[in-house]
């Protein structure tokens, strides 16, 4: 294929090399040299049609298929050698003429020149043709680089015709501009000719033939060129007025069948975006022509002009129009792209169109101050249909992923769509009383059919009764249409009055569900609203029944007429909520009218000082508010599973409420088990009286914590144990988890080590011996930057200013679980952000909000925990899990509405399927009992041997699934012990590798993994190192 290309390229080149040859004309006029140029012409082109002809044998003899290009090479070598043949002979035979009768020179060079331009225009057909078109798409882009070189034209003609001197010589360029229109025409013409050959050889698809056939564009193209020879005539004969209007005319037609030609847009949002595209484009033109206009010629320029014989005036004037024509072209082309997409919009941009002809016209007469004011008009027009496209453009974005928006957009359409049926309808009517009108109408219906099958493929929310309006709509358009094809126009007549009545209904039902959706929006709003005023309530009512209990257990029996009075306030509130509730939430209702009852009861008691009463009265009410709020909340999730799931039809390849549903439920089980980590991130009990809010503030106890056993071994001269634990706590200020984990386990060792010496030491005592003195410790070198954090924690946790080895001990594998517990947290916490995220990715519009908050609550959660602070984190994972569970509700709600099953915390994909995953001993093919746990218990865990084991029901019994050399047991080939079959923690014991394996192991996953898991591993390592191997299961148990 390349070197088939290399020759294509080749033949291209050269015959492109023969057209500045042939249209170089020497000054001189001695007829024998250009005889001889024209013979060194002719030997050029008789070297092209051999080397094509070359390059086709090629082709034959590697048997390729004879393809576009072949053919088209085929062609050009047979129209060399004609051209070789007959015309540049003829040329040669002028000009011999010329060497042999001088006096008749002149008259045979002139016929020479005319024939050689017959030379010129035919290799540049040929060029032409070697520019192989193979699609519609590029012979529009032709078709419009050949309407820009037709806007040139008109000015350049325009120029022939207001500039008529230049000093003492007239302004005729009727030559050049003719023969330039003439090779415009044949480059059209070739365009059609191989459009032609598209549809001859059928390369195209029944799609692009059917817009070809729409549009004529074959006959189209041939009158075109047509009438672009009679220009080329007008222009020959010096009519440059004439020939401008027919110019116009020509660029139109040639930007139109473009239009035609091309692959048109594939949603009325590209539709949008591409009239955007050509708006500012013609937004840029007028603007640059309105500074130019605005702008006056300095006067070294006059000087020039003037010097040139030409009027300064008169030379900025055509200047300026020939701009202003480039813009007006600019405007048609953003007119032409947004007729379909927004007509109202290329209504305003026709208006800007007309605006700019008025200022062309007055700029070709000279007046360029009176071009001013239409020049601003066009622009300020451009500009608001700019602004109206940027809105519909934003409305229809919209439109994709919210369900307001597209079903009043859909109703938006239908209103145009009723419009054009209604005109559909007035030239049926016009085709009754002139049958040589029905083609016209039935082209009108088609355009209407087509956009109201497009409406109705669109991507929309449920709506029963307006699909079925459209269906029937769609279908009959199509039978008005064929009885119009028929030129039966009273036959089509009662077809479009059923069509036009199903379109009104679509839309009357679009609007009603347009209706709907925005109640149902104000409706959640508003029990958002009433669901956080009774939680409010609720925590009021808990306030009361506190401070009732504490009345009553007071031996000074005080008053509690205050607290009567707070419950009366909260009485009112609750009343008012109530009544706001009857309809948006019955069964929430019910419940605070009980709890008001309960409320009323319990004021009655404090008033007549009866707090004991009272405060269980305000304990009940407390409890029927938060079952209101429950009710509230469920309702909410119910009417936002409506908005889910409506969305979910708007994007019915992005958006899957089930998979986000199994996201978020993996992530709030995560995200559960993150806080219970936190929990026990805190190495010593919070002191009990501790108020709330002192217990969260309460400060980063593993690194204070670690410090102090750092310095506590220092001063006792333990040198290896206050290193490490010195690191540790380093580690910690550093973020690096693992690491201090890394150091603590030394700490702890070598703690344990000082335990055994110093046994051993008093051992020696008993003795008599002393044994070898000790090795003095190092002082710290950070001991005085935790002092005050130690020294707080001394005074609150009441620790030992000089604690024995074996407190040093507890308490060092007390910070170390604590450190362990939060390493885990804050792996659970990263995996919930990353179910998180998954989950945003397939979640409807409806709970992304909810979505974003609780991600933003699992973020400061870890910032909270990389800053020691478990506590805080445990406290924003709870929060994060509320918010999460509350958008699972809502896409649990959508997913059962299209028929599928919802998820819950703990329901992992093969959870919902009864199934549990374990490794068991053997690795053989067979069933038998094992420990394969339900997922939602214990997920998968690791044990002893190297099977796989697929529970089914319950943790108390399995089936194991392994894959082995036959031997499902294992027996003698593997010695490890069998399975306990109960385990769920997934703690395995060790798998019998040699040392050498271990190790090259161990170095792998150093490399191989992120920083964060290697110490993970390592510990992994360090266990099945240190496991033994665990009994077989008892049968059936």
């Amino acid at each position: 294929m390349t070197t088939r290309r290399s020759w294509f390229a080749a033949a291209l080149l050269l015959v492109g090399l023969l057209v500045p040859l042939a249209t170089s004309q020497d000054k001189s006029a001695d007829p024998a040299k250009q005889r001889d140029d024209q013979q060194k012409i002719k030997a050029r082109i008789d070297e092209a049609a051999r080397r094509t002809s070359s390059t086709l044998d090629a082709l034959m003899f590697q048997r390729l298929a004879p393809g576009a290009e072949q053919k088209m090479l085929r062609g050009v070598a047979d129209d060399l050698r004609g051209l070789s043949e007959t015309e540049i002979r003829a040329v040669l035979a002028h000009l011999e003429a010329a060497v042999a009768a001088p006096a008749n020179a002149t008259k045979e060079q002139r016929e020479a020149a005319e024939a050689s331009k017959t030379i010129i225009t035919q290799l540049k057909v040929m060029l032409g043709q070697l520019d192989v078109i193979k699609n519609l798409d590029e012979a529009a882009d032709r078709l419009e680089r050949a309407a820009e070189k037709q806007i040139a034209l008109i000015g350049d003609t325009h120029t022939n015709t207001t500039l008529p001197t230049r000093g003492s010589v007239r302004i005729d360029d009727r030559g050049p501009l003719a023969a330039e229109q003439g090779e415009l025409r044949v480059e059209v013409l070739a365009v059609f000719k191989q459009v032609n050959r598209l549809v001859t050889e059928k390369l195209l698809t029944p799609d692009q033939l059917a817009r070809l056939e729409r549009a004529e564009a074959l006959s189209r193209g041939a009158k075109l060129a047509e009438d672009m020879k009679d220009t080329a005539g007008l222009l020959k004969a010096g009519a440059f007025t004439s020939a401008s209007v027919p110019q116009r005319r020509h660029t139109k037609e040639l930007k139109d069948l473009a239009a035609a030609l091309r692959t048109p847009p594939a949603s009325r949002l590209d539709a949008l975006k591409k009239a955007q595209a050509e708006v500012n484009k013609a937004i840029g033109a007028q603007t640059k022509v309105n500074r130019d206009t605005a702008e006056r010629l300095d006067a070294a320029e006059v000087r020039r002009i003037q010097r040139q014989g030409s009027d300064p005036n008169t030379v900025r004037a055509n200047e300026l129009a020939n701009q202003q024509t480039k813009a007006e072209f600019a405007a048609r082309d953003a007119h032409k792209a947004t007729f379909e997409a927004a007509p109202d919009v290329a209504e305003k941009l026709r208006s800007a169109e007309r605006k700019e002809w008025d200022a062309e016209e007055k700029l070709r007469n000279r007046d360029i101050a009176s071009a001013k004011e239409p020049q601003q008009q066009a622009l300020e027009e451009l500009n608001e249909a700019k602004d109206e496209l940027d809105r519909q453009i934003a409305a229809a974005e919209l439109a994709k992923v919210d369900s307001l928006a597209a079903t009043k957009q859909a109703a938006e359409r239908l209103d145009a769509i009723i419009k054009e049926q209604k005109d559909a309808n007035a030239k049926t009517d016009k085709a009754s009383a002139k049958p040589e009108r029905a083609p016209e109408a039935a082209t009108a219906q088609k355009d209407v059919a087509k956009k109201t099958e497009e409406l109705r493929g669109a991507p929309l929310p449920p709506n029963t009764d307006a699909k079925a309006a459209l269906d029937k709509a769609l279908d009959a358009q199509k039978q008005a249409a064929a009885q119009l094809d028929n030129q039966q126009p009273d036959a089509a007549k009662p077809k479009q009055q059923d069509a036009l009545q199903a379109l009104e209904r679509a839309r009357d039902e679009l609007e009603k569900q347009a209706k709907a959706i925005e109640q149902r929006r104000a409706e959640i709003a508003k029990l958002e609203d009433l669901k956080g005023k009774l939680d409010e309530l609720a925590k009021g009512e808990k306030d009361v029944a506190k401070a009732a209990d504490r009345a009553a257990g007071d031996p000074k029996k005080p008053e509690t007429g205050d607290l009567a009075k707070k419950q009366a306030d909260l009485n009112q509130s609750t009343k008012d909520v109530g009544a706001e509730l009857k309809e948006l939430a019955p069964d929430a209702a019910g419940k605070v009218g009980d709890a008001n009852t309960k409320q009323e009861g319990a004021q009655s008691d404090l008033a007549m000082n009866m707090p004991m009463a009272g405060g269980q009265k305000a304990k009940e009410a407390a409890d029927k508010l938060a079952d209101a709020a429950k009710d509230v909340q469920k309702k909410i999730d119910e009417k936002k599973g409506q908005e889910a799931a409506d969305q979910a039809a708007l994007q019915p390849n992005k958006v899957d409420p089930q998979q986000a549903a199994q996201q978020l439920a993996k992530a709030i089980e995560q995200a559960k088990d993150a806080a219970e980590k936190a929990k026990k991130a805190q190495p010593l009990n919070v002191p009990d009286g501790t108020p709330a809010d002192a217990k969260q503030k309460d400060g980063p106890q593993i690194l204070a914590l670690q410090k102090y056993i750092a310095i506590k071994a220092a001063e006792q001269n333990m040198p290896d144990a206050a290193k490490a634990a010195d690191l540790a706590a380093k580690a910690f200020e550093k973020g690096d988890v693992p690491q201090c984990i890394e150091y603590q386990e030394r700490a702890l060792g070598a703690l344990k080590k000082v335990k055994v010496e110093q046994e051993q030491k008093a051992e020696l005592d008993k003795k008599g011996d002393k044994g070898p003195p000790d090795n003095p410790c190092a002082p710290l070198d950070d001991k005085d930057a935790g002092d005050k954090d130690i020294k707080e924690l001394i005074e609150k946790y009441k620790l030992p200013e000089s604690p024995t080895t074996d407190q040093l001990i507890e308490l060092q594998q007390k910070v170390l679980d604590a450190t362990k517990a939060l390493r885990k947290s804050q792996q659970a916490n990263a995996e919930a952000q990353a179910a998180l995220q998954q989950a945003q990715a397939n979640a409807p519009m409806a709970v992304q909000n909810q979505l974003q908050q609780a991600g933003d609550q699992l973020q400061k959660a870890g910032d909270q925990l990389q800053k020691g602070q478990p506590d805080q984190a445990g406290m924003s994972q709870q929060q994060a899990a509320q918010g999460l569970q509350q958008a699972l509700d809502a896409l649990n709600q959508a997913a059962m509405a299209q028929g599928m099953p919802g998820a819950q915390p703990g329901m992992g994909q093969m959870a919902q399927a009864g199934m549990g995953m374990g490794t068991q001993p053997g690795m053989g093919m067979g069933m038998e009992p094992g420990m394969g746990t339900g997922m939602a218990q214990a997920g998968m865990g690791m044990q002893p041997g190297m099977g796989m084991g697929m529970g089914m029901g319950t943790s108390q019994q399995s089936t194991n699934m392994g894959t082995s050399e036959g031997d499902r047991a294992g027996g003698e080939k593997l010695k490890n012990a069998g399975s306990s079959g109960t385990g769920t923690t997934g703690d395995g014991a060790f798998i019998k590798l040699r040392s050498k394996d271990r190790d090259k192991v161990q170095q792998t996953t150093d490399a191989q993994f992120p920083a964060e898991f290697r110490e993970l591993i390592k510990q992994y390592n360090v266990t099945i190192k240190n496991g033994k191997p665990m009994g077989t299961a008892p049968r059936g148990k």
